[in-house]
């Protein structure tokens, strides 16, 4: 794949924003989330690099998982751990994240194989760490650097509205990222495309928080899979039992399942179903025959404001036992309240109140 050219539009609304990135990069905060990196960066080297890798353990694998800003919004990170090792044998794993890295294929057929053979991580994880073992040559794909891409003017040379991209999208990913690399240059002769993620994360956090938060339009698009995966990192964060694609009752496969056990009087279920296009009457009859299951206690509907509408307009004639059972969410919401989870959850780490291990 040839070498990436930014158009002189996207350079000088770069340049514009790297005057102010300069200057938080100066202040506490900014030299704190370089340190992070930095450290991050060592141990990742140290775990994973070409000869290293092969004695890689579990409980280093572990360690992986839990540092990684990917799984920020998470109060239980063992949880996501656990799901991953729990749907793939250890050896295979490790075999697999050393083809990642190491192996001969083109990148695109190595990140989609992986993601054929892995499953229960996403790609904001895996993304993460071939960012932090290969910075020279691989950049994160998470919510964060989406928004970031998108503020820079190149949401139509990359698909920024897709949570899973595949491995040919990945490699035009990191082409555009080296391509910022090289106007941005903090005077490394070296290619770190951490520095460009830290931008990125800048341009979110610090220059245009509010511009990007608020979505007013009513029939606003969103990813599908994006909205399961952080329903069930709130639930977590809410200290449930959470899990994607369950079957709950005959018939009913629900997207997403938050449990509780309350004492000796058993469990109790919340059902979200997330609705982006798709039919109406298909979601209503998954609905009623989740509700068979007795434990359920609410049936949430997770949609843009349009569509909730219409939801709403086509549940008005069924019974009213039914209509009280339903509840309904935006899906910009569940956006909004990950991103508090994780604010709230970096805010409490800082006190280490539980010393990890």
């Amino acid at each position: 794949m040839g070498m990436f050219m930014l158009d002189d539009r996207v350079k000088a609304t770069i340049t514009g924003f790297l005057p102010g990135f300069r200057k938080w990069l100066d202040t506490d905060e900014g030299k704190g989330f370089l340190r992070e990196r930095e450290d991050k960066e060592r141990e990742f080297k140290g775990l994973l690099n070409s000869t290293a890798i092969d004695q890689l353990s579990e409980p280093d694998f572990r360690r992986i998982i839990v540092s990684l800003w990917a799984y920020v919004g998470w109060t239980n990170k063992d949880y996501v751990a656990d799901r991953i090792l729990k749907s793939t044998d250890f050896n295979i794993l490790r075999n697999e994240l050393k083809n990642l890295l190491y192996g001969a294929a083109p990148l695109a057929s190595r990140y989609d194989r992986f993601f054929e053979k892995v499953k229960g991580i996403g790609p904001a994880g895996v993304t993460e760490i071939l960012a932090f073992a290969k910075p020279d040559q691989y950049g994160i794909w998470n919510d964060k650097s989406r928004r970031g891409l998108e503020i820079l003017g190149l949401g139509e040379v990359l698909p920024t509205k897709k949570y899973r991209i595949s491995g040919s999208e990945y490699e035009r990913v990191n082409e555009v990222l080296k391509s910022i690399f090289r106007v941005i240059e903090l005077g490394k002769a070296e290619l770190n495309l951490l520095d460009v993620d830290l931008f990125l994360f800048y341009l979110v956090t610090k220059e245009a928080k509010e511009e990007i938060v608020v979505k007013e339009e009513e029939d606003y698009d969103f990813d599908h899979d994006e909205i399961v995966d952080k329903l069930v990192e709130i639930g977590n964060g809410l200290g449930f039992e959470a899990s994607s694609e369950q079957q709950i009752a005959r018939g009913a496969r629900v997207d997403v399942l938050w449990q509780a056990r309350i004492a000796n009087l058993g469990v109790v279920s919340y059902v979200f179903e997330v609705q982006r296009g798709g039919s109406i009457d298909s979601l209503i009859l998954n609905l009623q025959r989740a509700k068979n299951n007795p434990t359920v206690q609410k049936l949430v509907v997770v949609a843009n404001t349009r569509d909730l509408r219409k939801i709403r307009e086509e549940v008005e004639s069924l019974s009213e036992e039914f209509r009280k059972s339903l509840a309904y969410l935006e899906a910009k919401d569940v956006e909004r309240a990950s991103d508090l989870l994780a604010e709230l959850n970096t805010i409490i780490s800082r006190l280490e109140l539980v010393k990890s291990f």
